[in-house]
């Protein structure tokens, strides 16, 4: 066989080769993960015995369970306190219902970057015992929840 024969073939092999993964890798210009609802933006500041609080976990739940699509809306607090509650992707805010409330303020271990522990011993931990409510309406307003206030001594012991 001739080697500059081969050497075309297969040349025009790798070339079919790589606009068929080209192909089909994209085309999706839709939301990946599967159907996806509306969201409203909600933002705020928690502050812990009036200072703020980083890395603390806030997770709005859907009041009366999850619906046929199951879905948390969670964010982390940055150096500030400030957050920003998040559903698909980071920021988008949460879909129109009611939520409770919960708070968790654990520690980032830098090794594994796993998020663990509670300094409030669970107190704000549990959505049933929540006084933090949170109704978002059908709208294209971001929500602003302003300064939420917790305290370190109201902790379970």
């Amino acid at each position: 066989m001739d080697y500059s024969k081969a050497a075309v073939l297969l040349s025009k092999l790798l070339s079919l080769a790589c606009i068929i993964a080209i192909v089909g890798c994209g085309g999706s210009t839709g939301p990946q993960g599967g159907p996806r609802v509306s969201t409203v933006a909600v933002t705020g500041i928690v502050k812990v015995d009036g200072v703020p609080a980083p890395f603390l976990r806030v997770v709005a739940l859907p009041v009366g369970g999850v619906g046929a699509v199951p879905m948390e809306s969670a964010a982390l607090t940055d150096a500030n306190g400030v957050f920003g509650l998040s559903t698909y992707e980071s920021g988008d805010g949460v879909p129109p219902g009611q939520y409770q409330m919960t708070f968790v303020w654990g520690q980032i271990n830098l090794m594994n970057s796993q998020y663990s522990g509670d300094k409030f011993n669970g107190k704000y931990a549990d959505p049933a015992k929540s006084e933090h409510n949170l109704t978002v309406t059908d709208s294209d307003e971001p929500h602003d929840l302003g300064v939420i206030e917790l305290s370190s001594t109201a902790a379970k012991k």
